[in-house]
């Protein structure tokens, strides 16, 4: 997930708790990530390009789903980077705001790359964060071969895990309070990517994860984030300070996730 932006300050106030929550997240919502990717309709791939790699979720997902392709994971932090290098990745640091980096180095050896050879870009809660995503797109439709896929995804909403009762009214109020603040702020991508010269299809997938001890985990650290919401009250800080300190095995849970999928193919390969 890329960090070099100005207006996420969730991402700051992750802080080192960030690979955590993110290794959680995949963990959890594993099957729905699998379910997204399903929805891209890429049947095979040679080369696959992670944008904004993060922890390597996606392209761990990426790796399994395409046992055969070379799948290349992009960056720009130091610390996702050393992950991602660690999972075996070849992990490339690139600033996004200046467009989509050159790749044609870390293909296969001494193999000859032209310039449309990407079948497969994957762009996970990561396009969002730069100030002006177009260059980004126009190259990347520049850098797909003919049949290839750009896939931007995004959390439809933040995750909830409770459905009812007063856990469920406290949480409405933490998403409020969050999304004032600004956080999970994403356009429409389909006006900027058909602007870009790509068709598009939109759709949405939703999850409900079986409750899991990871589960009651990833809750626990949404709850100890939400509980530093400004916009909140003594009694709901409280209350969400108590939910951050540990989940009783008795308390019910419903952990449900939505995101967003932009499939996105070429409708022109020159400019």
């Amino acid at each position: 997930m890329m960090r070099n932006h100005q207006d996420h300050q969730h991402h700051q106030e992750l802080g080192s708790h960030e690979s955590l929550i993110l290794d959680l997240d995949a963990e959890v919502f594993g099957e729905h990530l699998s379910a997204v990717l399903e929805g891209a309709g890429v049947r095979n791939a040679r080369r696959i390009v992670d944008l904004g790699a993060g922890t390597g979720a996606g392209s761990r997902m990426l790796r399994q789903r395409y046992p055969d392709a070379e799948v290349i994971c992009v960056d720009n932090d130091p610390q996702m980077l050393a992950v991602l290098r660690r999972q075996g990745f070849v992990a490339v640091q690139a600033d996004l705001e200046n467009g989509f980096p050159a790749l044609a180095e870390y293909w296969g050896a001494g193999e000859s790359v032209p310039r449309r050879s990407v079948d497969f870009v994957w762009a996970s809660s990561s396009i969002h964060h730069l100030g002006d995503p177009a260059r980004l797109l126009t190259q990347t439709r520049r850098m797909l071969a003919p049949g290839g896929i750009l896939a931007v995804v995004e959390l439809a909403g933040l995750p909830t895990f409770f459905s009812q009762g007063s856990g469920r009214l406290l949480e409405e109020r933490c998403h409020a309070a969050a999304i004032a603040e600004g956080w999970n702020q994403h356009p429409n991508w389909t006006t900027a990517l058909e602007a870009a010269g790509f068709a598009v299809i939109e759709s949405e997938v939703t999850t409900i994860a079986t409750v899991t001890p990871a589960a009651r985990e990833y809750a626990r650290q949404w709850f100890s984030r939400f509980s530093r919401l400004e916009a909140l009250t003594a009694d709901e800080r409280a209350a969400l300070e108590v939910l951050a300190q540990g989940l009783p095995s008795e308390l019910a849970l419903d952990p449900r996730t939505s995101r967003t999928l932009w499939v996105a193919t070429p409708t022109r390969t020159t400019n």
